[in-house]
């Protein structure tokens, strides 16, 4: 169910971020994550990584449930840096590159409902891509919802318990394929339903404007400097490498600063 979770804080928030122009979000987003791949020092990604736990936290979004999000890429970065690390930092390199990608992912999901994420990306996907991802979107919330009833139903008829794993296995199993049949039934509906009301081969979302431009541009004006700084930490590191330290304590100060700042506000 993190999928409502994260539905339900990008829609109710009122922060900063969540009033920046969906455009900004995702070109700042696209900027981060080239820094994140260009760059292999470790201290360099710790400072990326602190300072989006400060956007975080200056955006008033669910630190939990960003953080337990982020943290999911770090399993399968852990087989590949286990299998494939020449040594111990280059290990802990990999793995902090899935994360802080994933948090920077996170972080824009968070303060984004999904049809602005989509709105800009729509002029430059096909039709019937962009027309099955808003479906995709709206019917897997029906779908959970779907899934969550059975699953409540047959606790309740068939007693299915903790304790009784066996009986657990085959009730999910048969909440699925129920879960199964009404997508069927559910896709051809709304197939039907879309064709009655005059379909017309776009599905077309309104980008909701900015409650600031200078906001947005000081947004991606940030993440412009943080990736010319991870661009740059690489090309000349034999030079920069004993001075990255400054990094993450800068990183460390400001999220200590924008938390702070937010108990004192409460």
């Amino acid at each position: 169910m993190n999928l409502a979770s994260i539905d339900s804080a990008a829609t109710r928030g009122e922060s900063w971020l969540h009033k920046a122009a969906p455009w900004a979000k995702l070109s700042a987003f696209a900027l981060v994550l080239a820094a994140v791949i260009v760059n292999w020092n470790l201290l360099v990604l710790a400072a990326i990584g602190l300072l989006l736990a400060a956007v975080v936290a200056s955006s008033r979004a669910p630190a939990g449930l960003a953080f337990s999000l982020a943290l999911y890429p770090a399993i399968f970065a852990a087989i590949f840096a286990v299998s494939a690390a020449p040594d111990v930092i280059t290990g802990a390199v990999i793995i902090l590159k899935a994360v802080v990608a994933a948090l920077a992912a996170v972080t824009m999901m968070l303060t984004t409902p999904y049809p602005q994420v989509f709105a800009p990306l729509q002029r430059l996907v096909p039709a019937i891509v962009g027309d099955a991802l808003l479906m995709t979107y709206r019917s897997t919330f029906l779908l959970l919802g779907k899934f969550a009833n059975l699953m409540t139903a047959m606790r309740l008829r068939a007693g299915v318990t903790a304790g009784r794993p066996l009986r657990t296995a085959r009730s999910t199993a048969r909440a699925l394929a129920g879960t199964l049949l009404y997508s069927i039934d559910l896709a051809q509906r709304d197939h039907d339903i879309m064709r009655l009301r005059g379909y017309e081969s776009r599905l077309r979302v309104t980008a909701v404007r900015s409650a600031s431009v200078p906001v947005d541009v000081a947004l991606v004006a940030v993440a412009a400097g943080v990736a010319a700084a991870s661009t740059a930490s690489r090309v000349w590191a034999e030079t920069l490498n004993p001075y990255t330290w400054i990094a993450p304590a800068v990183g460390a100060l400001l999220l200590v600063a924008v938390i702070t700042i937010g108990r004192k506000s409460r």
